[in-house]
């Protein structure tokens, strides 16, 4: 599968996370060891996927996710995970999945999307650099192409107060790492930069589309007007999940139980009426 069946007439990229299943279990409150939870999960994500046809693209999960595949929109490209959904410490490597690999996502036709947290002064740089060149080249021989989520974080929350040495500059950090990985991704995912002139230089790094998505504490009004000042600087789209439905947890019955109905109600419209703004807003920058 190739990056420009990610593209609409429009011109920009537009991505669905469905492979964000511990996060969404979690704000939800649900034990995904009882079989009744994982149900009420597959309900929920089922809602999310009759958004699909609002997208150019929907990401899977190999465990929760990869059994609606057959039900994703056709208009929309397929994504398949490549990390395993774990709690990991931002140094850690990812952890593929030992039992779904590249060669799998190639056989459903799909692109492999990659989570990675990264700086370009932490400890393990090199070997996740490594690990990218070595999927980068497997991804070629397959034919397909890779999509990298890339999270900068700061190396400093991890060393006691004594040991912390390294400057910690967003924006600078970032573009060092953009640099540093982008020959291994041919999709790059990148948090916010500040102001229109980081993401302006960012543009100018990359030949490849550069979307955005939400950092965690984003609400939805203030991505959108972030999205808008990415998308007048360069940026292709978005790739995005949690903030589109960040009401989602305060939909209860007088139990406290999921209100289902209303869920699927605030899905078919608030969260897509969102869509179809982000949409919106990235047609019209592209046209300005």
């Amino acid at each position: 599968m190739r990056v420009a069946s990610l593209l609409n007439s429009a011109g920009f990229i537009s991505i669905l996370e469905l492979d964000n299943n511990r996060h969404l279990a979690k704000s939800l409150g649900l034990d995904l060891t009882l079989q009744d939870n994982i149900q009420l999960l597959d309900e929920i994500n089922g809602y999310i996927l009759q958004l699909s046809k609002e997208v150019t693209g929907v990401i899977y999960d190999p465990i929760y996710t990869f059994k609606f595949l057959s039900q994703n929109n056709k208009k929309a490209s397929t994504l398949i995970r490549l990390e395993q959904d774990k709690e990991t410490l931002p140094d850690s490597l990812p952890l593929l999945f030992p039992n779904f690999s590249l060669e799998e996502i190639s056989n459903n036709y799909a692109l492999a999307k990659l989570e990675l947290n990264y700086h370009p002064k932490e400890q393990k740089a090199l070997e996740k650099k490594q690990l990218l060149a070595e999927i980068r080249e497997y991804s070629k021989i397959l034919k397909m192409d890779i999509l990298l989520k890339l999270n900068i974080y700061d190396p400093n929350q991890l060393l006691v107060e004594k040991d912390k040495q390294v400057k910690f500059s967003f924006d600078d950090d970032q573009l060092l790492a953009i640099q540093e990985l982008r020959s291994f991704s041919d999709v790059l995912v990148i948090q916010n930069p500040s102001d229109p002139l980081a993401m302006a230089t960012i543009i100018s790094e990359l030949d490849i589309p550069c979307l955005i998505m939400a950092n965690k504490e984003d609400r939805y009004e203030q991505f959108k007007d972030k999205f808008r000042m990415a998308m007048e600087n360069g940026a292709k789209g978005y790739c995005l999940s949690q903030v589109l439905w960040q009401e989602l947890s305060t939909y209860r019955g007088e139990n406290q139980s999921l209100d289902l109905p209303n869920i699927q109600k605030y899905f078919n419209t608030t969260v897509r009426d969102r869509l179809i703004e982000l949409n919106r807003i990235a047609s019209e920058s592209l046209v300005s």
